[in-house]
């Protein structure tokens, strides 16, 4: 079967840091930012995001959902916490490149290849920050036909709805898709239709390219 989509995962997959070894930084980061310590906002980020990943509303996109979920866990506004986010992304969030690890080698095919390139990270990080971080390895958003992230997402994995919202907006059919990626979170692409290519796999993805 030769694929014309290939979906791509970011942490584990176009970067070789795992999503852990990136938080950690982040929060470190972002409670300065927030003024809080570390493990309170740790919790408080976190615990809405798993809120948000279990939020089955269709009718509110993912940044919708996170702000209200953090907002009513803390003593901050809604548009406190928006301000507070827009800040970080635009003034601190690119510290966070200096610990980046790119995957050379799927990243050097990233940029050779003719086939549709769709971002597919788990859309938990607003559009500026998703740029950003497509920016941190050394690629440019405009190489991909679609960037997933919380304002164009109602749904995360490993909710398969994710997957099929994309293929729906752009009118894919999931045979010619695959996704390339590090997790059962990724994984759950088969529950659409779309073929699952663990990132281990080289030779299967080089082939893929």
């Amino acid at each position: 079967m030769a694929f014309e989509y290939i979906f791509l995962d970011y942490d584990g997959t176009i970067i070789e840091n795992v999503e852990s070894e990136f938080l950690k930084v982040y929060f470190s980061l972002f409670s300065k930012k927030a003024g809080m310590d570390f493990e309170t906002v740790l919790n408080l980020v976190m615990s809405s995001v798993e809120e948000v990943i279990k939020n089955p509303d269709s009718t509110k996109n993912l940044y919708e959902k996170f702000t209200d979920a953090i907002s009513k866990k803390s003593t901050k506004s809604k548009e406190e916490w928006i301000k507070i986010f827009n800040d970080f992304y635009a003034h601190d969030f690119d510290e966070l490149q200096s610990i980046v690890k790119p995957n050379e080698p799927l990243i050097k095919l990233i940029k050779l290849t003719k086939k549709k390139l769709i971002f597919a990270s788990n859309p938990l990080f607003p559009q500026i920050a998703t740029y950003k971080r497509i920016k941190f390895t050394g690629l440019e958003p405009e190489i991909f036909c679609y960037i997933a992230h919380m304002e164009n997402s109602t749904y995360a994995k490993p909710n398969p709805l994710f997957f099929k919202e994309i293929i729906e907006k752009l009118h894919l059919p999931a045979s010619r898709c695959v996704m390339i990626g590090d997790t059962e979170f990724d994984m759950a692409c088969e529950n659409v239709g779309i073929h699952f290519v663990h990132i281990n796999n080289k030779y299967e993805w080089e082939d893929i390219f």
